[in-house]
């Protein structure tokens, strides 16, 4: 059963149909029920020292002796040779995560029922033994709505039954998790851990956002949706407290609140304007008031646009000084007092974009583009409702990232541009890109945005836009050309095209940089992002170039593009590390024919980045195999000393324990570079093991 294919029967019975997803230790299949023509959710566990088989078997135990509508059922278990199998129910819908993820944030009302419904899970595992089962794992990814509206909890992985007052090991899911899973001096879980991780995805169905990590904890859901009922977030803010003893007790009570929630909205309103009449001369104030409207409106708008000009200003000079968290706060304030530039909004939204040296870049970026979205371009009481130039700056964003759902985003926005003949150059071959790329792969017309990629970098050259909107251009272009350059360069006859794009537009891009880097008219956020990507097409370039000239001179302009990214003090992930380390040995070996004496500091260079690698990552194979290889070339090359092989041998050493702790996982490239080190060690004199 190793490789398991569509058409296997488990049991005599069970006909698996589709794989339907894997995770972490086991897979998901859909199988269809020979004998009773119904259809199942098989999942399959390995059992070797990979996995937790205990935990697994725990899990199973758990479902299997629980009994509630909104909860997969165990109805048969299976092993085959290493493997487990467990039939259970098949759910038929869609995550809930998903369904915010193409939709944004949901209805009100929807949510409330939904939450109500999943109390009455809580309720049932928190009743149903002696201790509660605390599920302790509440996310939108594991909350399946199905085709009529019911809502199920699924992946029972880390539900446990937790002795009252009994201290616990942390685990769940970051941002979800109560701070008690965390750690700290109170580990004791309850009803109320799974309260929280509710009241969090609350936020998440409400406004679409993450929510962050402690100790920042969940932010008011009023911030990122401003139209949130004063109930809702109530119950959020209630739910999501970091004390226990501040949430609610029970999911009874909670839900209790969620049947009142109107009455707390009114409750919530009706106590603001007490506090606005408390004063004994409110009402004569407003007769008054209403007498000297005509009079005083001309100075209240005056009073307006001076605070906005106030707090406008004070983001700008936030800007300047980088303090881009201060400036999204003035924006903010600013758009408070007039909603109508749509230009503050486009420099809010910059001011909310992640710099592109961010190590969560893509969570930061989804997360502002969904601000713009949800609160602004889909919220119909926006004054930014559907605004054209807004949307075209979101759709661009949306292009970045490389999730189809947010690519599909893009894609809607430019044909409503479209429809609306929405004044831009590029607008055409942004659609074109949009839609191929928001197709399925097998779907993509690679001819079509071949000539959009050409056809925009042609109006990037020549037509009028600001710095900005160049470089974004520029950028998302050679995103494309990385993310499918061998089908992109079949467009062109040559191989090696989309590498070589890679790097001619991004020199245009980085003239264009160097020209403009001191004046405060650029704004642009990939710089470092954008030497990366040329950096990186160049060394892949080398692997389809079959002259060592070419080679020799891919290595050369590559290590140009390296030293721009010293230049900017920028951390090179492994990956790209292990592409400079590689570019330095390729430097070495194909110096011979360039006109070039082979420098063995190149070598040393090498080793050093090596070093840096396996440092940062002890389990990195592939870096302590290339590592090893330097070494030994290192010693094969020198000729003033006498070869000292300490290193190599100790080195190796290190490749050959990892290889055996590791084999089962490693790649076949991996293998097969294990296996060409160990013929150089063969080669070289040098004992090996067999």
């Amino acid at each position: 059963m190793d490789n398991i294919t569509v058409g296997n029967v488990l049991k005599n019975r069970y006909e698996i149909i589709a794989e339907l997803g894997k995770g972490g230790m086991s897979t998901v299949y859909l199988a269809k029920d020979l004998k009773l023509e119904s259809y199942w959710a098989v999942k399959r566990v390995r059992n070797d020292s990979s996995v937790d088989i205990e935990a697994f078997k725990m899990e199973v135990e758990l479902l299997s002796s629980l009994n509630h509508s909104d909860i997969p059922r165990i109805v048969d278990r299976i092993e085959v040779d290493n493997y487990y199998f467990v039939i259970m129910d098949f759910i038929d819908g869609i995550s809930l995560k998903r369904k915010v993820q193409t939709e944004g944030p949901q209805k009100e009302e929807d949510i409330v029922d939904w939450v109500k419904m999943l109390c009455d899970i809580l309720i049932y595992l928190h009743t149903t033994k002696s201790n509660p089962i605390i599920y302790r794992d509440m996310k939108p990814d594991n909350i399946m709505l199905t085709q009529n509206g019911r809502v199920k909890l699924i992946d029972f992985g880390i539900a446990k039954e937790c002795v009252r007052n009994e201290k616990q090991i942390g685990i769940g899911t970051k941002g979800y998790a109560a701070p008690e899973q965390y750690g700290g001096a109170s580990n004791i879980l309850d009803e109320r851990t799974d309260i929280y991780s509710l009241g969090a995805t609350i936020f998440y169905l409400a406004t679409g956002e993450r929510p962050a990590n402690p100790p920042n904890g969940v932010k008011p859901a009023g911030s990122v949706n401003p139209y949130i009922s004063e109930g809702l977030e109530y119950i959020i803010h209630k739910c999501t407290r970091d004390n226990p003893d501040e949430r609610y007790n029970d999911c009874y009570e909670l839900k209790d609140d969620l049947n009142n929630i109107e009455k707390m909205t009114g409750y919530y309103r009706s106590r603001m304007v007490k506090k606005l009449l408390s004063f004994g001369i409110c009402m004569a104030i407003c007769i008054i008031s209403i007498i000297f409207t005509v009079v005083g409106h001309n100075g209240l708008e005056k009073k307006k646009k001076d605070n906005y000009l106030y707090y406008y200003n004070l983001a700008v000079a936030s800007v300047r000084k980088g303090d881009l968290d201060s400036a999204s706060q003035q924006y903010l304030k600013a758009l408070s007092y007039d909603a109508s530039e749509v230009g503050t909004y486009l420099e809010y939204f910059n001011s909310i974009l992640p710099v592109d040296n961010d190590e969560k870049y893509d969570e930061k970026l989804e997360s502002a583009i969904n601000i713009m979205r949800n609160s602004y371009i889909n919220n119909s009481k926006s004054e930014m409702y559907m605004n054209e130039e807004l949307m075209y700056a979101v759709a661009k964003k949306c292009l970045e990232l490389t999730d189809v759902g947010y690519i599909s985003y893009a894609a809607e926005y430019i044909k409503i541009l479209s429809e609306k003949n929405y004044k831009a150059d590029d607008l055409l071959s942004y659609g074109i890109i949009s839609e191929n790329l928001s197709e399925n792969f097998e779907e993509i017309d690679f001819e079509s945005l071949y000539k959009a990629l050409e056809e925009l970098e042609d109006i990037t050259d020549n037509k009028a836009m600001t710095i900005d909107d160049k470089l974004d251009n520029y950028y998302n272009i050679m995103k494309v050309y990385s993310r499918y350059p061998l089908y992109l360069s079949e467009q062109n006859g040559k191989i090696t095209y989309s590498y070589e794009k890679i790097a001619e537009i991004g020199e245009k891009a980085r003239l264009l940089i160097d020209e403009n880097i001191l004046s405060e008219e650029i704004e642009f956020k990939g710089i470092i992002k954008l030497h990366e990507m040329a950096a990186s097409g160049l060394c892949s370039k080398v692997s389809y170039l079959d002259d060592n000239i070419e080679k020799y001179n891919a290595y050369k302009e590559a290590m140009l593009w390296f030293g721009y990214l010293y230049d900017y003090n920028a951390e090179l992930d492994s990956t790209l590390q292990l592409k400079k380390a590689n570019a330095y040995m390729g430097l070495y070996e194909y110096a011979d024919g360039n006109n070039a004496i082979r420098d063995i500091n190149n070598i040393d260079y090498a080793i050093d980045e090596y070093k840096k690698i396996a440092l940062k990552d002890d389990s990195n194979f592939v870096a302590k195999v290339y590592l090893t290889e330097a070494l030994l070339k290192k010693e094969l090359a020198v000729k003033d000393r006498e070869k000292d092989y300490t290193q190599v041998i100790q080195n190796y050493g290190l490749v050959e324990e990892l290889y055996k702790t590791s084999k089962d996982k490693l790649s076949s490239a991996e293998i097969t570079r294990y296996s060409a080190l160990k013929q150089e060690m063969i080669n070289a004199g040098l004992e090996v093991t067999e």
